[in-house]
Parts: structure tokens; sequence; C-alpha cells
């Protein structure tokens, strides 16, 4: 049975709607280990150094972004947590559009939104009349480290998440050759 991978509320205005996040997806993909043909033992990777070939323990790697110059700016871990947006529990929408003016290019990847048995009603309502309006919330919330944007949509009878992405991250067509 599917576990809820977040726990928090949608909220809006004065409304706020306890709600469990459940994957909507469940890929059927096939992962395959390296195996050494001679023993038949998987075959580990190494974290080894560039510059001489040995080994680097765990407690010696650090995180670094690489500059056009070829070198590199090192970050240290209490960096990184301070640009974590802070972690809250709710799924803030922030409009209503409808579903039309949102191109499917921008979604990525789809939860089902369950409510918490003594919320039913406010969800119930919520739900109906998203689907007697046609409209799709636009929301933000922090799901383990990262903020998402995200579109709440009704969908036989419930709410459905889909995590967006921003139209930054979206290729123009007009970068990729051969589409003239």
């Amino acid at each position: 049975m599917p576990r809820a991978i977040w726990s928090g509320s949608i909220s809006f205005g004065l409304v706020n709607i306890p709600v469990k996040v459940y994957s909507a997806v469940s890929r059927k993909t096939v992962r395959f280990n390296q195996i050494d043909r001679r023993t038949g033992s998987r075959v580990r990777q190494q974290r080894v150094s560039a510059l001489d070939g040995s080994e680097v323990p765990y407690e010696d790697i650090v995180k670094g972004y690489e500059l056009a110059s070829g070198d590199y700016v090192t970050i240290a871990e209490d960096e990184l947590a301070a640009l974590d947006p802070e972690a809250g529990r709710t799924i803030d929408i922030s409009e209503f559009v409808d579903l039309a003016d949102i191109d499917p290019i921008y979604y990525d990847a789809a939860y089902h939104l369950v409510p918490d048995p003594a919320t039913v009603k406010a969800y119930a309502l919520l739900t109906r009349a998203m689907e007697d309006a046609g409209k799709v919330g636009i929301a933000t919330f922090v799901m383990r480290t990262k903020q998402y944007l995200a579109a709440i949509r009704p969908r036989d009878g419930h709410l459905v998440l889909s995590t967006m992405i921003y139209a930054d991250e979206v290729v123009p067509a007009s970068d990729i050759g051969g589409l003239d």
C-alpha cells in the first residue's frame, strides 16, 4: 500500500485543509547493476582524486562549483543549509487560473492529495467549487529541502497536485536545430 510522502495542509485566504501527499505515478523501470563477469560479484564505484588517482574518504569530500576558468569554489554544508527554504507544512495557493492557461510543458510530477478524515467536507467543497468553476490553484510548497511551484486541480472528485517547472527551465525551441 502506498505511503504518504508529505503531510501538511492546503492554504488559501483563511481556509486551511489538512492533506497527505501520495505519488500518483509508479515508474516501471528496470535497474541493472554492473557485474564482474569472472566472479559474478557486483562492481562498486570508487571516489578517486583526479589529480593522483588515490581513493578519497567521504570525510574529505566537499561540494564545489566549477568556474569557467576551471577553478572550483568550495561550499560548506552549513552554507548550503542556509540556502534551503524554510520548511513549512502548507501548500499555499496564490491564485486560481483556467486549466487551459497552463501549457503542459510546465508539468513535472503528479501526486494525489488525500484529505484528513476530519476535513473531508471542506476538501469536497473545494474540489467541487474548482470543478464547477473550471479552475486550477497555483501554489508553492516546500518538500524535503526544495520549494516547488505546483498546480492543484480537481480530477474525478479529488484533488491532484502537479509539481511544475519554472519558465527559465524550459529549453526554447529556437535553441534546437532543425525545427525551422
